[in-house]
């Protein structure tokens, strides 16, 4: 298992949901490309609603679940550990993508700078 599949299970983000599926697809496409994150209603949601079948209505509305079950259970603490800056409330789907897409890229960077 990889950081991309393991950081939504921190969150309390299982496998269960829809949601963590597309937000493993949404973080992989960021990470294949961070410009993705600068128009991710019209990058990264259709991209991963064609690839699930489904609409980008659909998408959008289970990523705000899953960002709801993080933030509503006791692995807020550990999304609050990640974010740089405070969160008063839910993050909305770009903030969330945004804080997980730089958390991976660190972890990356770090197991890259490890292997050398």
């Amino acid at each position: 298992m990889n950081e991309i599949q393991e950081l939504p299970l921190t969150l309390g983000i299982h496998s269960t949901y829809k949601g963590y599926h597309y937000l493993v697809t949404s973080l992989d496409l960021a990470l294949e490309d961070e410009n993705h994150l600068l128009f991710f209603t019209k990058n990264i949601f259709p991209l991963v609603a064609k690839k699930y079948h489904t609409s980008i209505s659909c998408v959008e509305r289970d990523l705000r679940t899953v960002i709801l079950i993080c933030w509503n259970s006791c692995c807020r603490n550990v999304l609050q550990d990640i974010t740089p800056y405070p969160l008063e409330k839910p993050p909305t789907v770009g903030e969330f993508l945004d804080i997980l897409y730089w958390q991976i890229y660190h972890i990356q960077e770090t197991n890259k700078k490890d292997k050398i």
